[in-house]
């Protein structure tokens, strides 16, 4: 059930048996115009998921949630495309199953309240030793990234992929943004969250949607002015190959690739990209696997992933430094071939098959199905699990030759570990 509460608040209620917990999703979404502002989302998913005015510390929020029959509680955030999402998460025993009669989803939703709508905050702003001490968290977050050299080398392949600086900075924000940010600065950002943010809430379990909605009054978020948020980030073809180099002394050295594939998320190509990517590099059977680390033992690993809301398909690798020409002239031959047709149709029905059962494990997850039901609202567009898999097995071979003739080089990064 979709339900529009009120200007720019929307509720679906997925009525289900199949779960023994209430699983409560509320996200803030929005179009940020500054690369400033993922920092300072990240900075407050960290602060409304540890303290209140009725709870302040982490021990109070803990000992409530205790209470409320171990009920779990976090924040996340994420971005898809263009659109930025600051996420509220509670799951819940579903209250059929306890046995004394208490109304746990009411509960729930005024914890919710709470955290959301009631931060720890002093006259000046957020409570300066909470925020001091959230602040210094995430500063050592983001700089121990450095130290993941797998995930240093796509971040900054993505940094030399993209023009807008938005797509550039890593979703968490830099540090440089987090040095400028004082507990005054942020409690302002986030009065204008509260206020402007499109608001989604899905909440899955067996439950009366009409019970739902009333008992979601209690949130008390205002209206605001409603907007349709573009999901989908599109950049335009690079003429020249961007190739940049980095000397770090490593075991292991780090060739990843970033190519432009404009296909868009549901939209006609989209289950042949998936299709694409398994038989390219994102299986246990695709061609970088099979090609470039067991036959030629060119990479520790190698595999590819495709993100449709920005349009983009990355390679990641690991390498020795003297290897760097020869894999990636060996991975070009792999999309090389893939443009070509160079697969059996056998190929081709084992990773449909691995899809499927990949795509049918997660319908057993619920937040998965609530993770589904806010990229429908996004999308604009739903679809069942039958049209999904329908749509999947009808892809043919030449539509996976077309979508990989549409894949393009951007961007090549490579740090040298230097070994021999």
């Amino acid at each position: 059930m979709q339900e529009e509460l009120t200007a720019g608040i929307t509720l679906n209620v997925i009525p289900t048996k199949q779960f023994k917990t209430t699983r409560i999703n509320i996200s803030f979404l929005t179009e940020l115009s500054e690369h400033s502002e993922l920092v300072m989302r990240t900075l407050l998913a960290d602060l409304l998921e540890t303290s209140s005015q009725k709870y302040p510390t982490q021990k109070d929020v803990a000992l409530e949630l205790s209470e409320m029959y171990g009920a779990s509680f976090g924040t996340t955030v994420d971005r898809r495309g263009q659109v930025h999402s600051l996420n509220f998460i509670l799951n819940c025993v579903n209250d059929n199953y306890l046995l004394e009669k208490i109304d746990l989803l009411a509960k729930s939703l005024a914890f919710l309240q709470e955290m959301i709508m009631r931060p720890l905050v002093d006259k000046q702003g957020f409570d300066q030793a909470t925020f001091t001490r959230q602040k210094q968290n995430l500063k050592a977050y983001i700089e121990a990234v450095k130290d993941n050299k797998q995930t240093y080398a796509a971040l900054k392949l993505q940094e030399n992929y993209f023009e807008t600086e938005l797509q550039k900075v890593p979703l968490y924000g830099t540090v440089a943004d987090l040095e400028e940010l004082d507990a005054t600065k942020l409690y302002h950002y986030y009065q204008k969250v509260i206020a402007t943010d499109q608001v989604q809430i899905v909440i899955s379990g067996d439950v009366d949607p009409v019970l739902v909605q009333a008992q979601l009054k209690k949130l008390a978020l205002p209206a605001r002015p409603k907007k349709q948020l573009s999901l989908t980030y599109q950049q335009a073809k690079r003429a020249v190959v961007t190739e940049v180099s980095e000397r770090q002394e490593l075991n292991q050295s780090k060739l990843d690739l970033a190519y432009r594939l404009p296909v868009s998320y549901r939209s006609k190509d989209h289950y042949a990209a998936l299709i694409f990517n398994a038989l390219f590099g994102g299986t246990p059977q695709s061609r970088l696997f099979a090609n470039v680390r067991e036959k030629a033992s060119l990479a520790y690993y190698a595999n590819s992933s495709f993100d449709p809301f920005r349009q983009l398909l990355i390679v990641q690798t690991g390498i020795k430094a003297t290897d760097r020409r020869k894999a990636q002239a060996l991975i070009a031959e792999q999309l090389v071939a893939l443009k070509n047709g160079e697969f059996s149709a056998e190929q081709l029905e084992q990773v449909k098959l691995h899809l499927l059962n990949a795509y049918e494990s997660r319908l057993d997850n619920q937040q998965t199905e609530m993770t589904r039901t806010k990229l429908d609202l996004l999308a604009q567009r739903s679809i069942s699990a039958s049209e999904w898999k329908k749509s999947l097995l009808q892809v043919t071979k030449e539509d996976i030759c077309r979508v990989a003739a549409l894949v393009e080089l951007q961007t090549v990064f490579f740090l040298d570990g230097g070994q021999s």
